[in-house]
C-alpha cells in the first residue's frame, strides 16, 4: 500500500503546481489577448466599411428584437455609413466568423473572414478577396446563392458565408427599420 501512496501523492503535487502555473500564465495574458481580439475587431470593421468610425455598439437592440436567423448573432456596430454585424457560421472545419459591412442603402459593402479552422487551400480560399468581394452590392432581395461563384471542393465553407451574409442582411432589414 505504501509503495502506491508517494507516486500518487508526488503526481498530485505535479499537476496541482502545473495547474497552479497555467492559471498564473493565463491571468497575465488575458489582457494582452483581449487586446488583441479588439485590435483585429477594429481592423476588420474598417475593411467591411471603410470610413465608418466612430462606431456604436447596437447589440443589446438586435438582441432585444429577437430575430431568429440561422447564422449566430455576436456583435453589431452602427455609424453614419451603416452598420456592421459580427457573425458565426458552421462551415467544414468548426465555426468561421464573419464580418459582413452593410451600407444605409442596404447593399453589403465588404465581408471578411475572422479566425476558422477551414482546410488550407480548400475552405481557406474564402479568406480571399477573389471571393469575398462577390458579395460587394448584394442586398436581401438577390439571391445571392445563384450571384456567387462557389469554391470547388469547399462547398460547405462557401454555404457557411452565404448563410452569414445572408443572416446580416435579415438582421439589418429589422434593424434599420
Amino acid at each position: 500500500m505504501k509503495k502506491y501512496v508517494i507516486p500518487v501523492l508526488s503526481l498530485f503535487l505535479i499537476t496541482a503546481c502545473v495547474v497552479g502555473l497555467l492559471a498564473l500564465t493565463n491571468h497575465f495574458t488575458m489582457g494582452i489577448i483581449q487586446e488583441r481580439e479588439r485590435c483585429a475587431a477594429e481592423e476588420a470593421l474598417e475593411i467591411v466599411l471603410p470610413g465608418g468610425a466612430p462606431y456604436t455598439n447596437i447589440s443589446n437592440i438586435v438582441e432585444d428584437l429577437s430575430i431568429d436567423t440561422e447564422a449566430k448573432f455576436t456583435c453589431a456596430n452602427q455609424s453614419d455609413k451603416g452598420y456592421v454585424f459580427t457573425m458565426v457560421s458552421k462551415g467544414y472545419g468548426g465555426d468561421i466568423i464573419v464580418y459582413v459591412g452593410i451600407n444605409n442603402e442596404g447593399k453589403v459593402v465588404n465581408i471578411m473572414l475572422g479566425d476558422n479552422e477551414e482546410t488550407p487551400n480548400l475552405g481557406k480560399k474564402a479568406e480571399l478577396p477573389e471571393f469575398t468581394s462577390q458579395f460587394s452590392g448584394l442586398s436581401k432581395e438577390d439571391e445571392i446563392p445563384d450571384k456567387i461563384d462557389y469554391i470547388t471542393r469547399a462547398t460547405i465553407t462557401t454555404d457557411a458565408v452565404i448563410v452569414a451574409v445572408e443572416s446580416a442582411l435579415e438582421i439589418y432589414s429589422e434593424v434599420a427599420k
